[in-house]
């Protein structure tokens, strides 16, 4: 690193922990190691709530931690309710930057004069955000297009912050309770992943290109054409849709749109990018959607997708049928499979909360169910037993939960999951079907195959290294060592209940034979040897009755 990064870095750093310790959480800071670069201690800010608070920490601190609190909005799984409604809040809306940076950056990128690239070029921004702005454009021929140009400087200063979000997840898990709960480091790791793909434009390009082939067999759908040679990582052409926005319903209703048709419409889209596809979109809220005349739907900005694996959807699936068929042994086995569960959860108390949820759905009918409250109600129980949802289950509720509460706005009598029914049926008959079976059998065989076919040389190589005394077995319990140590008190006393019998015999036979009569003159006998004896055997026996008293305390 060099020095000049280094010292950005370090600025960097002073600024964040200083922002965070203005906001009340400087307890967190001091147990992470961090509390003497916080220049100066401030009384917390009692008038607002914990989660205001963060809401307005991360909204000072910039575009990385904006979408860091946007992405922690959706994870019911590991913030409270009223924390999650707070950053639900936070807004990604800050000043447009000037034209003529917008003109640097596209001419260097396309690496012609914008002049020559473009027939027009709208100096206004339609939208500003933390990562870029769209403008309105023409290409040659009068191709109406929205260009969306990316922020000067943003990719370094997001990867700087994405370093010390990593240093600060790292001390978390060293130093803080919720670090032995969460993994950290792993869900800084995934969100760089994804703040890295937002600042290449080229995969929000290609996730258009998947999306639109994936419904071009759907007429209700539309989704812009992307030109590729006015593309880079930095600048998205995009074509530029004529449509009316979701969120202006005052106008859907001027245009005589009909509501119901267009809340259909769009729940079937989604459930088939969810249920067939696997590839669906990841933020569908009203600004990201457009109908078009005769009640097309037309999606946009395609940088936040969710991928759902052949797998995944089958224990989603098994997730909501494990609900309806009032079994939540089938739940808790398919969420453990999914590896939600970590070790040390109560699995009796949370089959019991499972029961709990299982109850609300009591015959109550596929068709009747919100699928996006279901999942919602099991991200609150990952909440509270510490599960480790994964994260393409955390995007696939947020885009249930945003589908209905729109179709909701639009149509409040229609019933979602009534429409959603057809496709989780057809996820069904794809997984019994006999291409499937089919599929999965020679998968088994060739499993089964592969490992006879080794077996031989694995049980040879066992063997030889028993031969050379190579083969080390390891056995470890957790609490061996404390029975040990029990096991050695209980012998030391046998030891000594032993030794005092002995010795009680001894001292018996010396009195019976002073009584019978035995020689005085014996220097054995001219000696205190009784008092001695019963001196001795009452400090074993004290000792003893010590230790029996102190075992059973323990």
């Amino acid at each position: 690193m060099s020095l000049r990064r280094r010292y950005i870095h370090l600025n960097r750093y002073r600024q964040i922990v200083n922002v965070l310790a203005r906001y009340g959480f400087g307890y967190l800071l001091d147990q992470m190691g961090l509390g003497e670069l916080i220049l100066k201690r401030q009384r917390q800010q009692s008038a607002l709530s914990a989660g205001e608070r963060l809401r307005l920490a991360l909204a000072e601190l910039g575009p990385t931690f904006i979408k860091l609190g946007q992405l922690l909005s959706t994870r019911t799984d590991l913030l409270p309710p009223d924390i999650v409604t707070e950053l639900a809040r936070l807004q990604d809306r800050v000043p447009p930057f000037s034209f003529a940076e917008v003109k640097d950056t596209v001419e260097k990128e396309l690496g012609r004069p914008l002049e020559e690239v473009f027939l027009q070029f709208c100096a206004e921004p339609m939208a500003a955000a933390s990562i870029g702005q769209v403008h309105r454009a023409a290409l040659p021929g009068d191709k109406q297009v929205v260009v969306k140009v990316q922020r000067p400087g943003i990719a370094e200063r997001v990867r700087i912050d994405l370093e010390i979000l990593f240093d600060l997840a790292r001390l978390a898990r060293h130093h803080t309770v919720y670090g032995r709960i969460y993994d950290f480091p792993r869900m800084v790791e995934e969100f760089a992943r994804s703040m890295e793909a937002e600042l290449d434009y080229t995969v929000e390009g290609r996730n258009t290109d998947r999306l639109r082939e994936n419904m071009a067999g759907n007429a209700q759908v539309y989704i812009p054409k992307v030109y590729w040679d006015y593309t880079t990582v930095r600048v998205l052409t995009q074509e530029y849709v004529e449509a009316v926005k979701l969120n202006d319903l005052e106008e859907i209703d001027r245009q005589g749109y009909n509501r119901r048709r267009i809340a259909v419409n769009l729940a079937r889209a989604v459930y088939q990018q969810i249920f067939i596809d696997g590839f669906f979109h990841g933020d569908p809220h009203p600004g990201n959607l457009a109908v078009l005349p005769g009640d097309v739907i037309v999606f946009m900005d395609f940088g936040l997708m969710g991928i759902l694996s052949e797998e995944r959807r089958e224990q989603f699936i098994d997730l909501l049928l494990g609900i309806v068929r009032r079994r939540s042994q089938d739940v808790l086995r398919t969420i453990t499979a999914m590896g939600m569960v970590p070790e040390g959860v109560d699995k009796g108390a949370l089959r019991h909360d499972l029961d709990v949820l299982r109850d609300r759905y009591y015959h109550v009918p596929l068709s009747q169910i919100h699928l996006g409250r279901a999942l919602e109600e099991l991200m609150h129980l990952a909440f509270k037993y510490h599960l480790r949802l994964p994260p393409e289950l955390t995007v696939l509720a947020k885009t249930l939960i945003t589908l209905e509460g729109l179709a909701r706005k639009l149509d409040p009598d229609l019933e979602l999951a009534e429409l959603a029914e057809p496709y989780g049926r057809e996820l069904l008959r794809r997984r019994f079907s006999a291409s499937a079976l089919r599929q999965a059998l020679t998968d088994n065989l060739s499993l089964t195959w592969d490992m006879l076919k080794h077996l031989p040389r694995r049980l040879e190589d066992i063997v030889d290294r028993l031969e050379g005394g190579g083969l080390t077995v390891k056995v470890e319990h957790q609490n061996l060592r404390a029975l040990v140590n029990h096991l050695d008190r209980i012998v030391n006393k046998l030891t000594v209940s032993i030794v005092l019998l002995a010795f009680s015999i001894i001292m018996a036979s010396l009195i019976i034979s002073a009584a019978l009569g035995a020689p005085s003159n014996s220097i054995f006998f001219r000696l205190p040897t009784l008092e001695i004896g019963f001196g001795a055997a009452g400090l074993m026996l004290i000792w003893l009755l010590a230790a029996i008293w102190r075992g059973g305390r323990d």
